[in-house]
């Protein structure tokens, strides 16, 4: 963990993943950016414009800057490196960007977590960052007095294609020595035999040459029920997620388990990108390589 970007609203969730970006500096020596992105109306109105101007003044600046010197500059970093940019255009554009250029290794981010129609019709910029970010995401929701999760819950479908990626994660965790609790969650529509999953899991973990983990399969009503459900049962520090990144159409008739877990979780989520599986012609169902 060499880099770690932190997107930030001065909301108090933007500041408790400031937090835990900070303690995750701290642990793995990395630098830590601050980033504040006034955001540019698609189609604005003419108030919208007058507002866009009033936001480009230099004063208006000035005090947003200070707002991140601030920030940067408490007793908690004194010990870290911190510096900060602001930017102007689509904040889950402008972040997701700046990870991919910078080459960014983690992205922290406070999440508010939006419900109904209101979700539907606009999203949350965290939700839309794990579909775009090329690098870890972390979402957090919550104060955390001392980042430093011991246990971890992997919850997949362990096929071939979510082994891309993994290392990250597992790079992640053997930052804190945390245990790895490896997670299937079986469901009415999507049902595996045990035996069959748990072939699946002990290969995964040979190939991945995992030493400190366990092996658990899960019955519930909805992948993403169950996931929440046993990270609440076990007390888990910390819930992973691997995302397909789904977009447009894709995105709004399937979902992804990855957000609705990030937008649902109180704990912290941590996602991180793989390719959607290629099918070969004739199978109907995920295959291992």
């Amino acid at each position: 963990m060499k880099k770690i970007l932190v997107p930030t609203d001065f909301s108090d969730q933007a500041l408790y993943a400031f937090e835990a970006a900070a303690s995750i500096a701290r642990k793995s020596n990395a630098e830590l950016h601050l980033y504040h992105v006034i955001e540019v109306p698609d189609y604005p109105e003419i108030t919208d414009i007058i507002a866009y101007r009033t936001l480009g003044s230099t004063d208006v600046l000035e005090e947003i800057e200070k707002k991140l010197a601030q920030t940067a500059d408490c007793d908690q970093c004194s010990d870290i490196e911190v510096t900060y940019s602001v930017d102007f255009d689509t904040p889950y554009e402008k972040i997701s960007r700046k990870a991919a250029d910078g080459q960014f290794d983690l992205i922290v981010t406070g999440s508010h977590g939006r419900q109904g129609l209101n979700k539907i019709l606009v999203g949350s910029t965290a939700e839309k960052v794990i579909q775009h970010a090329p690098c870890l995401v972390l979402t957090i929701k919550e104060p955390v007095s001392y980042f430093s999760p011991s246990n971890i819950v992997f919850g997949s479908n362990f096929y071939g294609e979510i082994a891309e990626g993994f290392s990250a994660l597992q790079d992640f965790a053997d930052l804190y020595d945390a245990t790895l609790h490896l997670l299937k969650v079986n469901t009415r529509s999507h049902f595996e035999t045990s035996r069959y999953s748990r072939e699946l899991m002990e290969s995964f973990a040979e190939e991945q040459k995992l030493s400190n983990y366990t092996i658990n399969i899960y019955n519930d009503d909805s992948e993403e029920e169950g996931i929440l459900h046993f990270s609440r049962d076990m007390q888990a520090d910390l819930i992973c997620v691997p995302t397909h990144g789904k977009t447009g159409l894709s995105h709004l008739i399937g979902g992804s388990i990855a957000e609705s877990v990030s937008e649902h979780a109180y704990r912290p989520v941590l996602t991180y990108k793989i390719k959607p599986v290629k099918m070969e012609y004739g199978v109907i169902g995920p295959f291992r390589k």
